[in-house]
């Protein structure tokens, strides 16, 4: 492990540490740390092992990564105020492509405030650093992204099953290589809503958002199809009913309106549904049944929208209360949408399929220590050339909280 972990730890988590003494009751302090050997079949997501070859001069696509994580976790309790700390750093290191060594981080500070019984909300600040995956880019760098985002909320429960709610928050994706700069992007996030919760479960709320999105380092080919700025205006209505204690149904349904500045010809109306069942089959087993048809911007591809479909089933067996078994399934199906007219026709523009399967099994042999191994795999087709792949990568995980 490398020395720049501690090196690069905050001081402040060290302060805090340190002071953990004088404020005895009010104040919990949780380091961790976890180490992850992560093996991928095909690492940049490559269509085949001759565009490999093509890129690397050789046809070998898989790798073994070995990441340590180093963190810590603080709660500080002050009357009705909670304060909550997060800071942590990682350091991946690959057995055949280095090039892709790298060093992560995530810093986190929340403010979960109240105001007597009625008048609640959260201030909080956070960014963090990691590499950019490859699942759309199919180019063999290591770009570091960072995001970043602030946010305020604020509640107000004016009656006892009835609650307003306002937030506003700011988010920024930046990254380091020049080549992907285009894609930097920051939102503007205004959202206003009301919920409504009874005693036997029952949620409904419906929710205005609007999100401003800029892209400052857009230019050329890319600002004169796509634009550098554009406005989603989002209605939204959520619902969660339990017709036995143990069935739980939600669904989350909005009105998406997207508006392009100065390319009103690339406006776009669509609408996007989430339905979910929550089904108890016994003491030690329950189901999640999901389908869903969402619209979603995409960065970085060609393409400033996609719609997404799918469906998935995700079952977990608790055996005892040390071990737990978890897996998927799911299909979907991505069509690329607001492709600047490349296609002549709208059944030449990009669609992709894909299967997927997940399968994790946990054990707990001690209150502080995690024991995971996990399985993720992805059959994707593409009616566009080279953007088809597959890959299987098995992720063994050990994290103690101290």
């Amino acid at each position: 492990m490398s020395v720049n972990i501690t090196k690069n730890i905050p001081v402040w988590c060290l302060l805090i540490l340190s002071a953990s003494a004088c404020a005895e009751g009010m104040l919990d302090v949780k380091p961790y740390v976890s180490t992850n050997i992560i093996y991928d079949d095909n690492v940049f997501r490559f269509s085949s092992p001759d565009q490999a070859k093509t890129t690397f001069g050789s046809s070998a696509t898989s790798d073994v990564m070995k990441r340590v994580d180093l963190g810590i976790n603080v709660n500080l309790r002050l009357s009705r105020q909670l304060l909550t700390l997060s800071s942590s750093i990682n350091e991946s290191r690959y057995n055949r492509f280095d090039i892709l060594d790298n060093t992560g981080r995530s810093n986190s500070l929340v403010w979960n405030w109240r105001l007597g019984n009625d008048v609640y909300g959260e201030l909080s600040a956070s960014e963090s650093q990691s590499i950019a995956g490859f699942t759309e880019i199919r180019s063999a760098v290591k770009n570091l992204r960072t995001f970043s985002r602030g946010r305020a909320s604020i509640n107000w429960t004016f009656q006892p099953s009835w609650t307003l709610q306002a937030v506003r928050e700011v988010a920024k994706i930046e990254n380091d290589q020049s080549n992907f700069k285009g894609t930097d992007r920051k939102d503007d996030i205004y959202d206003a809503g009301i919920r409504y919760q009874n005693p036997a479960g029952t949620q409904l709320g419906l929710d205005f958002q609007v999100t401003e999105s800029s892209f400052p380092n857009r230019t050329g080919f890319a600002q004169f199809f796509f634009g550098d700025e554009n406005t989603e205006k989002e209605l939204i209505a959520t619902a969660a009913w339990l017709p036995t204690p143990k069935t739980r149904i939600s669904t989350r349904l909005s009105q998406v309106n997207l508006e392009y500045k100065n390319l009103p010809q690339r406006d776009f109306n669509g609408f996007s549904q989430r339905w979910s069942l929550d089904q108890t089959l016994s003491g030690k087993t329950s189901v999640n049944l999901t389908a869903y048809q969402e619209i979603s911007p995409v960065d970085d591809v060609l393409s400033t929208y996609v719609k997404t479909k799918g469906v998935s089933i995700s079952p977990t067996w608790n055996f005892s209360s040390k071990i737990t078994l978890r897996a998927g399934l799911g299909y979907e199906d991505r069509d690329y949408l607001g492709s600047a007219g490349f296609f002549a026709n709208q059944s030449d523009r990009r669609n992709d399929e894909s299967e997927l399967a997940s399968l994790s099994l946990m054990y707990v042999p001690i209150d502080k220590l995690l024991v995971q191994l996990q399985y993720q795999g992805e059959k994707r087709s593409s009616n566009i050339r080279g953007l088809d792949y597959q890959f299987n990568m098995v992720n063994f995980l050990l994290r103690y909280d101290y």
